[in-house]
């Protein structure tokens, strides 16, 4: 069901066009590909975007590299070779990289293999592979894609041009935002982790999580990350928020729009995540917080406390970034201070032993 959308090569003036680009040396050049600064070779595009790699930048066998206007004295253009001139490398690589690895196209329809309760709907410019589940109910938007053994439960929606992924679970009345990206594995709606304690039987009394999951827009969601349904109301996942493999979203959470969960977050119930923040790898933070927008908290950080300021946060429990810095300065100073202080502690029990001998030798020449 999917065809092939192959890229033809582009001159290094098409690119310069299509990037809004600078060109610089020849535009005729053809360019067939893209790769790393190492990697690269004859015909292949690659981008230079920190000054501190000059030297692989100077010994680089690609046509061309994206680079800053700073950069371009490390980068002789000649024959056979060009630079395109950017503000920001990174981004015109990735541009350029989606150029020549554009996107698979897949061919409408429904697999016959594939199990489509009565009652749901799928637009017929949907995909629907074999041996996917759509439930009765069920809303599948024009262009979205739904991979094999993906299932999409009861009343679910998934909007216009989602990918839903092998393995993908998204569960009764949750929704999809248009466009969005779900990667292997990953669970939409199960059950947040909600028990009362029972002392008279004694057990963990299950708590039903009646609410839903809501992803927004252009979300992209990694391998194996689970984003719990709500206990009551909904677990919201902003426009244009990007997550990573194996996080975990705790029920109720809301997450703002343009967010980044790095690997291992984890997210406890009822938490309100800002607009752009960013938390790094195994950041883990507590129930019932608040992390303002613009907020950057960085890897392995515990958060016990609301985050009422933007700025960079470390540590567990965290504090700004300087503070953090300072902190890891003092420690580091530590065995040095102790010894100090054992010196110290030394030379005052022996002015005591001293103070305590005159003062025996006073009273007994008294």
């Amino acid at each position: 069901m999917k065809a092939t959308n192959p890229a033809a090569p582009f001159t290094l003036g098409q690119l310069a066009e299509l990037l809004g680009a600078r060109c610089v040396g020849e535009a005729a050049l053809s360019i067939d590909g893209v790769n790393g600064l190492d990697e690269a070779g004859p015909g292949e595009l690659t981008f230079f975007s920190n000054l501190h790699y000059r030297d692989r930048l100077a010994t680089t066998k690609a046509s061309a590299v994206i680079l800053k206007e700073e950069a371009l004295g490390c980068f002789v253009p000649g024959e056979g070779r060009g630079a395109l001139v950017v503000d920001d490398p990174y981004l015109a690589f990735a541009r350029a990289s989606a150029l020549f690895h554009p996107a698979p196209v897949f061919a409408p329809g429904i697999d016959p293999r594939a199990i489509v309760e009565p009652g749901a709907e799928v637009d017929e410019a949907a995909t629907v592979m074999a041996c996917a589940y759509v439930g009765a109910g069920a809303r599948v938007g024009p262009g979205a894609v739904i991979f094999p053994f993906t299932f999409v439960g009861e009343g679910a929606r998934v909007g216009p041009g989602a990918i839903l992924y092998p393995g993908v679970v998204v569960r009764e009345r949750c929704a999809i935002g248009a466009g969005s990206i779900l990667q292997p594995g990953v669970a939409i709606g199960g059950d947040g982790f909600g028990f009362a304690f029972d002392k008279s039987v004694p057990c963990h009394f299950k708590i039903p999580q009646a609410g839903v999951v809501e992803i927004g827009r252009d979300v992209e969601i990694g391998a194996n990350s689970a984003i719990d349904r709500a206990t009551l109301g909904v677990t919201r996942i902003g426009d244009g928020t990007k997550i990573d493999n194996l996080v975990q979203v705790g029920h109720n959470v809301a997450v703002g729009p343009l967010s980044i969960l790095c690997g291992q977050v984890g997210i406890a119930g009822s938490s309100t995540l800002g607009k752009g923040v960013v938390c790094g790898g195994q950041v883990g933070l507590g129930n019932h917080l608040k992390v303002c927008d613009g907020a950057r908290i960085g890897p392995k950080a515990g958060v016990m406390a609301d985050v009422t300021e933007p700025g960079d946060y470390l540590g567990a429990p965290i504090v700004s970034s300087r503070e953090f810095m300072r902190q890891q300065a003092a420690q580091r100073r530590l065995p040095d201070a102790l010894k100090a202080i054992q010196r110290l502690e030394r030379r005052v029990a022996e002015l005591e032993k001293r103070l305590e001998a005159s003062l025996e030798k006073d009273k007994g020449g008294d």
